[in-house]
């Protein structure tokens, strides 16, 4: 059953079962009422007609000893009476036997033998042959030697009537109470379920694959939280999801990479080995296919070397200890000076004192590749800068060139495993792509980062901050 139908019948049934509950009781209560009225009204009109009855006996003298003889008398006397002709009343002996009577109901000798000559009472009860209501009430009436029993009716079957009219008004009542309720809570109860419909077609989207999919948010109720924290999953899902795109892209990109970057120096490899194998070179040309076959061996080892530095730094934990690193960077410095020389560059360290905890092989790697990339993008002449200092329990490192530099829009890439902004000069320099890739993951696994700033033909310059500095 739908959620709308749920709210409506719910909502329907406590309206009618109220509504129906309050107007049986109100019902109630106005019958009850005019009720007790009606029977005060005929005890009242009973209790007058003994009195007035007791003096009209009082008056001639009547007793129980002289009954028989005063009957006539008395029923001439009450029929021509007016205020007796048009009451209807029964007078009986205390043995049962009539005195007089206008009444055309038989008498209730129950109710006699209820009373006695100090108290009244009354019943109510439903004549059998005509159907009506009648208060039926009885009280004594008192002569000088004894006592006689005076029985009133009175017919209230209106009352009843009026009870069964009020209950067939208020069933149709209801009826339409119900009916123009129920249409209209079920209105309602389609506006109110408007988000939740919005959210399950968000959902059945989501699972079709569609994770842009999101719920109109409607409102600061439950449902609005509901709707927002939906978008909000959704809006996670859809990162996930695109970022797992995204990684299978990059394994994709990095297997496509590594192949290529295997089958260059591979198929040198297989040339120069069929040459020397096939044919018989003079001396010259065996050296120079040898040298070729040795080059791009090496270009093999380096890249296997770097792959690996790679993979291990992505799945390791850094072996913290403290370093001075003024000292490492010194020491990275002198080691790369004579590359830097033997390209007809200027190399500057300035590195301030500092210790951070961190993997000194690992850091050592970091700076060695940086001065690396700074020294192959440099033409003869240019400097080459590094720079160190410390940030509280972190640690800035600079290096900065005066090379070709990288445009603006490949920035965002060059940490991408084998991404390189000029691939012909990146091999022929005996690059695969690999360097600023492990750069980043040592500062990564060093809570750092790498932030890059360049312009095409001014040079480059390296941030590296370390140990969880912020970038400035």
């Amino acid at each position: 059953m739908k959620f709308a139908w749920k709210v409506t019948l719910a909502a329907l049934c406590i309206l009618v079962l109220s509504m129906g509950v309050g107007s049986y009781l109100l019902i109630s209560l106005s019958f009850r009422t005019a009720l007790d009225r009606e029977v005060g009204v005929a005890r009242e009109e009973m209790q007058m007609l003994r009195i007035t009855y007791e003096a009209v006996c009082s008056a001639r003298g009547v007793t129980l000893e002289n009954l028989g003889d005063a009957a006539q008398s008395l029923q001439r006397t009450l029929g021509e009476d007016p205020y007796f002709a048009d009451r209807q009343f029964r007078v009986s002996a205390q043995d049962g036997g009539l005195v007089y009577s206008t009444l055309d109901a038989a008498g209730d000798q129950e109710l006699l033998d209820s009373i006695d000559s100090q108290s009244s009472g009354y019943i109510l009860r439903r004549d059998g042959q005509s159907g009506r209501y009648l208060v039926h009430c009885a009280g004594p009436v008192s002569l000088p030697d004894g006592v006689l029993y005076m029985e009133t009716i009175r017919d209230v079957s209106s009352i009843f009537s009026d009870r069964e009219i009020h209950y067939q008004v208020y069933r149709w009542i209801l009826l339409l109470v119900a009916g123009v309720s129920g249409a209209g809570l079920y209105a309602f109860s389609c506006w109110l379920t408007t988000p939740i419909r919005s959210l399950n077609r968000a959902a059945v989207r989501l699972t079709q694959g569609d994770y842009t999919s999101r719920a109109r948010v409607a409102g600061e109720d439950e449902i609005g939280e509901l709707s927002a924290s939906f978008n909000a999953m959704a809006g996670a899902i859809e990162k996930n999801i695109q970022e797992l795109e995204d990684a299978a892209r990059r394994q994709e990109d990095f297997t496509a990479s590594f192949v290529h970057e295997l089958k260059t120096p591979l198929t040198s490899i297989i040339g120069y080995a069929d040459m020397l194998r096939s044919r018989d070179l003079p001396e010259e040309k065996r050296f120079k296919a040898a040298s070729y076959i040795f080059s791009e061996g090496k270009r093999l080892e380096n890249l296997s070397l770097s792959l690996m530095s790679l993979l291990v730094v992505g799945h390791s934990e850094a072996d913290v200890r403290p370093v001075n690193m003024r000292r490492l960077c010194e020491e990275a410095g002198r080691i790369s000076q004579p590359a830097m020389r033997k390209r007809g560059l200027f190399l500057s360290v300035r590195a301030e004192d500092g210790v951070l905890q961190g993997d000194p092989a690992l850091l050592q790697t970091l700076v060695q590749n940086l001065l690396d990339n700074a020294r192959k993008a440099s033409q003869p002449g240019g400097h080459v800068v590094l720079e160190g200092t410390g940030a509280g329990t972190g640690y800035r490192l600079r290096v900065a060139d005066q090379g070709r530099g990288i445009p603006a829009e490949e920035l965002g890439k060059i940490t991408e495993a084998f991404y390189m902004v000029d691939k012909s000069r990146s091999r022929a320099e005996g690059g695969a792509g690999l360097g600023l890739a492990l750069c980043q993951g040592i500062a990564s696994l060093h809570r750092g980062a790498l932030r890059f700033e360049s312009r095409v033909g001014e040079g480059t310059v390296v941030t590296v901050e370390l140990g969880g500095v912020e970038v400035a």
